[in-house]
């Protein structure tokens, strides 16, 4: 995702934007704030944020070769259910 911010200059453009909007191209952002999180979705506060970072950064993790045994069986899996 990348964020830009335009400068209007009449109302033809705008209709333009909005024509984006309608086939899902875009989203255009009324008030946007300096604190744009990657995910889309309702905003969350910093606060929040931040109990979310301190939480994970807690989480026990696993080793490359583990996570990978584990993608390994998970996608099989996923596989079985599709066929």
């Amino acid at each position: 995702m990348q964020t830009v911010v335009i400068e209007l200059t009449d109302n033809d453009s705008l209709k333009a934007l909005q024509d984006l909007e309608r086939k899902h191209l875009i989203r255009i952002v009324e008030e946007p704030t300096r604190a744009n999180y990657s995910l889309p979705g309702e905003p969350i506060s910093d606060e929040d944020f931040k109990s979310w970072v301190n939480y994970t950064e807690n989480s026990p993790t696993v080793n490359l070769t583990e996570a990978k045994q584990r993608w390994a069986e998970q996608r099989k899996k996923l596989q079985k259910l599709i066929r």
